[in-house]
């Protein structure tokens, strides 16, 4: 035998030796093909994970952005009605509209309108230049949602513009900040240099993950075959970054963005590269190892062929022993303390899988620190008594695993009849893990279910009887644990709920899905009476052999209350608790539906002169104010209709029945006849009413709204309380539209003149000022003043008009230098409107530079109204006017508020008497003595005077005698353009010089 296996060692060798290298040559081709085929599916993966992040993106957008066209198609109509109704535009609430559009998207920064030739009619506020925000008409799409150019100034967020064209051709411009597109797009999964963005069809970046707004505004390429629906993928270098990636590009969402998102070509293929590097590191080990193994084989093949046959009869034995007992088997003779063992069950113990004898303390000191004590003791009884052993017990590995061993044994006698115990050894890891695990895993239940911080409960779903509930849902409702345990569910449900208790637990019970939730919110009753809404989570569950239902119950309450709480303020004045004008419109167009000639009323109460109680007593006494007011309002409007407080301190009050319009009236009049007590006093509140009734089945309460208002305006114009709409108020307010259009175009044509009234001091008789009246010479003639000047404050145009008044009067100024009348002043008449503004004292300071004019050589007039509407406003701008040696008079004084306060603070130069108190004064004695005071109280405060509208030779001797400075009207001249003014002044007054 030995020498046929010395014999066959060489054959052994080489057989071994080219398994091997077959092997290896498998292996390494295998295992190339495997790297190579892994890197193929790594990059593809990384492609689709690529193309998915694109569509998904690309679908929230087209979802986001399509949202925001409805909601602008949503406004169109109001828009058009805005645009087309530009001077009466309370019955288009174009502003509250698109303050409803944006607090429903938060995404928006604003929406402007621009008309069909591009030129804006509404524009919110703005961070931006107007010349940023202008729209590109020619550039617009015509129907469709169009997507303007990135909007990128300073500081200022990034917008982009979205132009929606409006059934009358104007244009809805929203400014979408591109903080939403940023939002979409981060915390995707696309690595640590994964790029997500979104752009413009020609590449101009909108947005771009993870780099806080850095890129925004570059142009990068987009692929040229990149078109409306359609995706596409490209392998490419950053040109933001310079990373590589593969790129995924999308243009599915229906609007002109494109989605762009690209997988690091390094992260991707990352593990790949651990892969390769670790599978070549194998494949060397294999080539090391297998040369080893062929050099080990040859020196050591003769002497495992000597060793064969004893091997083999232990083979045969430990075979026999495992095939019978399925475990290891172990054998010890009395008192010795060593333990033959065989391979398995040292294999078991962590000892080398060979049959070995081992020493018995070895074999403990394996064992748990828990369990050795009491394996010991078993092990020693089982000698002492001749039981058998049977133990299950712990054992850790050399490799730190912990495994779980049942022993059996019993005490026998060998042949020569010494005491044996042998038995065997089984793995029961597994078996005890799984106990464990179903142990832990009830444990983890009962603990989920009594600490879980909502409440949880058990029940019977055939007698609805509670069987379980955690601490949570004794806290919350408020009863015991033995409490709930005797109720039913029906007793937790208000009584007008419990009706459908049983249905719903029908159905939960047969619902197909679990776990199920319900979307529907439920009302439950606590102990002490509370109401709690609730979301239902349920489950069934098999409890204690019972059918029976495991419930989750999600207290919603504050979300039920937060919505109950938008909606009230969607349909609310937050400030007076009344409502809105949108939802009394809603409430009031179907009122009288169905029945014929049907009519209803609306008074709209127009309250007066609140603008100065802000700058006079604070906003917090005008709040009281107009809150008091709407109380009294609302406890009247009870017996009648709808009540709303529209803008710019007014109500609407309904009166369904339109013949009791006049009892509603006199009703609004009672509240007003009380004065309203604040904090800082008493204040007595008027208002100015306009009624309209609605005229025909098919008028919109809107229209009738409108003609409320126009009364109420028309009422405040003529001073009267109450006024009712006709048809000839619509005319005048067509009237007053026109005069308005006819202003605009005045101005660019130059239609407007400077008439000058000569300023003559009254102890000489020398002109030291002239004052510059405007004139508005149209087709039919002189437009008088009276009626373009207000209209003009109201529209706003006395701005512009009011520089060109500046800039003329500075022309003239001048003229009048070059004919020798320099000290001949220019004072100018400025509005309220357009000193509020501020720019007043710039204007006449560049003015004055651009025509080289001397210090003092313009004057400014203005009203008292112009100095309360904002007074510490107004005292910055006048100081700053004496600064530059304008001086600055008082217009009209005694016609106004007459604020001595004021006045006193104020920096004034002259006090102008109104014509008024003029006239007649050597033969008033009234008037005589209101100019008496006036003239002391000037003198008092160091003021020159000035009297205007002398027209009698008497008049002037009284002025003059009473100490008057100056005088101003047709007795000295009549106001003349400049050259006439010129001519007069030659004749008349001597120059300066002479």
């Amino acid at each position: 035998m030995t020498e046929r296996t010395a014999g066959s060692a060489p054959g052994r060798v080489t057989v071994v030796r080219w398994v091997g290298v077959y092997l290896g040559v498998v292996i390494s081709i295998g295992l190339l093909f495997t790297i190579f085929q892994d890197r193929s599916a790594r990059i593809d993966a990384a492609r689709r994970q690529g193309m998915a992040v694109t569509v998904g993106v690309d679908r929230l957008l087209h979802f986001e952005i399509r949202n925001l066209e409805r909601a602008l198609r949503g406004m169109a109509v109001e828009a058009d009605g805005f645009a087309h109704e530009r001077q009466d535009r309370s019955r288009w609430d174009l502003p509250g509209a698109i303050r409803g559009v944006i607090s429903r998207h938060a995404e928006l920064q604003d929406i402007d309108l621009y008309g069909a030739d591009g030129q804006a009619i509404y524009q919110g506020v703005t961070e931006y230049g107007q010349e940023t925000l202008r729209l590109d008409v020619a550039a617009a799409p015509s129907r469709a949602l169009g997507v303007g150019r990135l909007v990128q100034e300073g500081r200022a967020e990034p917008i982009v513009p979205l132009m929606l064209q409006t059934p009358e051709g104007n244009w809805l411009v929203a400014r979408l900040r591109t903080s939403e597109l940023q939002r979409m797009i981060e915390g995707l999964d696309v690595g640590e240099q994964g790029s997500v963005g979104i752009l413009s069809h020609d590449g101009i970046v909108l947005a771009r993950r993870g780099v806080g707004g850095a890129h925004v505004g570059r142009q990068v390429p987009v692929p040229a075959g990149l078109t409306p629906g359609s995706m596409t993928q490209q392998d490419l270098v950053s040109r933001l970054d310079g990373i590589e990636r593969f790129a995924s590009f999308s243009v599915t969402s229906g609007y002109p963005f494109v989605v762009a998102a690209g997988i690091s070509k390094h992260e991707a293929l990352a593990p790949w590269r651990d892969y390769a590097l670790t599978a070549m590191s194998l494949l060397a080990l294999y080539w090391l190892g297998s040369l080893y193994l062929i050099r080990k084989t040859a020196s050591s093949e003769s002497s495992r062929d000597l060793a064969h046959g004893e091997l083999q009869r232990h083979a045969d034995w430990l075979a026999k022993a495992q095939e019978a007992s399925q475990a290891g088997v172990w054998a010890m003779e009395h008192e010795s303390d060593s333990v033959r063992a065989s391979a398995h069950a040292a294999r078991l113990f962590g000892f080398p899988p060979v049959p070995a004898i081992l020493r018995l303390d070895e074999f403990f000191q394996r064992m748990h620190g828990d369990d050795r004590e009491r394996v010991e003791r078993a092990f020693s009884e089982a000698w002492e008594s001749g039981r058998p052993f049977h133990a299950e017990y712990r054992i850790l590995l050399p490799d730190g695993r912990q495994r779980w061993i049942n022993a059996q044994g019993a005490l026998v006698r060998d042949g020569d009849d010494v005491p044996l115990m042998t038995g065997t050894i089984m793995d029961v890891t597994e078996r005890r893990n799984q106990q464990e695990q179903v142990e832990r895993t009830e444990a983890q239940f009962r603990e989920l279910f009594e600490l879980n911080p909502l409440p949880f409960w058990v029940f019977d779903v055939h007698t609805l009887r509670l069987l379980a509930v955690n601490e949570a849902a004794v806290r919350r409702y408020g009863y015991s644990r033995d409490e709930f345990l005797g109720m039913t569910i029906l007793q937790i449900r208000p009584p007008e709920e419990q009706a459908g208790v049983h249905e719903s637990v029908q159905e939960s019970v047969e619902e197909a899905v679990e776990p199920r939730d319900s979307s529907r919110v439920w009302i439950h009753a606590a102990r002490d009476g509370r109401r709690i809404h609730v979301r239902i989570h349920s489950s069934s569950i098999s409890f204690d052999g019972r059918d029976a239902r495991l419930v989750l119950a999600e207290d919603v309450s504050g979300r039920v209350a937060y919505e109950e709480d938008l909606a009230w303020r969607a349909a609310h004045d937050e400030n007076t608790g009344l409502l809105n004008v949108r939802t009394f419109l809603q409430r009031m167009e179907h009122v009288g539906d169905g029945i014929a000639d049907a009519s209803y009323a609306v008074v709209h109460v127009q309250l007066r002169d609140l603008e100065l109680v802000s700058p006079m007593l604070g906003r917090h006494t005008r709040d009281e104010i107009v809150a008091a007011i709407a109380q009294r309002i609302a406890r009247v409007s009870t017996a009648f209709g709808p009540v709303a407080h529209a803008p710019a301190d007014a109500f609407l009050v309904a009166a369904p029945e339109a013949e009791r319009w006049d009892v509603l009236v006199d009703a609004l009049r009672d509240v007003f006849a009380m004065p309203v007590v604040s904090e800082s006093g008493s204040h007595r509140v008027e208002a100015w009413m306009g009624v309209a009734f609605r005229q025909r089945p098919d008028q919109r309460c809107e229209e009738v709204v409108g003609h409320a208002a126009l009364a109420a305006l028309q009422a405040r114009a003529e001073n009267t309380p109450t006024m009712h709409y006709s048809d000839v108020l619509a005319e005048r307010a067509s009237t007053r539209v026109s005069i308005v259009g006819q202003m605009r175009n005045a101005l660019s044509n130059g239609e407007f003149e400077l008439f000058f009234q000569p300023i003559q001091r009254v102890r000489d008789g020398r002109v030291m000022a002239a004052e510059a009246l405007l004139r508005w010479r149209y087709a039919e003639g002189y437009m008088p003043p009276s009626t373009f000047i207000p209209l003009s404050e109201e529209s706003g145009l006395i701005v512009p008009i009011g520089e060109w008044v500046i800039e003329q009067a500075a022309r003239a100024q001048s003229m009048l230098a070059e004919a020798g009348f320099a000290h001949v002043a220019i004072a100018i008449n400025v509005s309220a409107v357009q000193f509020m503004a501020g720019s007043v004292p710039r204007l006449i300071r560049e003015a004055g530079r651009r025509h080289g004019l001397a210090r003092g050589a313009l004057q400014v007039e203005l009203t008292e109204s112009a100095m309360l509407r904002r007074p510490d406003a107004a005292k910055f701008a006048m100081e700053e006017l004496q600064h530059d040696g304008v001086c600055v008079s008082i217009d009209d004084f005694g016609t106004g508020f007459s604020s001595m306060a004021y006045l006193r603070d104020l920096s004034l130069d002259h006090l102008k008497i109104d014509r008024s108190f003029v006239a007649h004064v050597d033969q008033d004695p009234r008037n005589a003595s209101i100019c008496r005071a006036l003239i002391a109280l000037g003198k008092g405060l160091d003021l020159s005077i000035v009297a205007e509208g002398v027209e009698r030779e008497e008049e002037l001797a009284w002025l003059s005698q009473h100490d008057v400075d100056h005088v101003q009207g047709y007795y000295i001249a009549r106001p003349t353009p400049l050259a006439p003014f010129i001519d007069w002044l030659n004749a008349r007054v001597v120059p300066a010089g002479s």
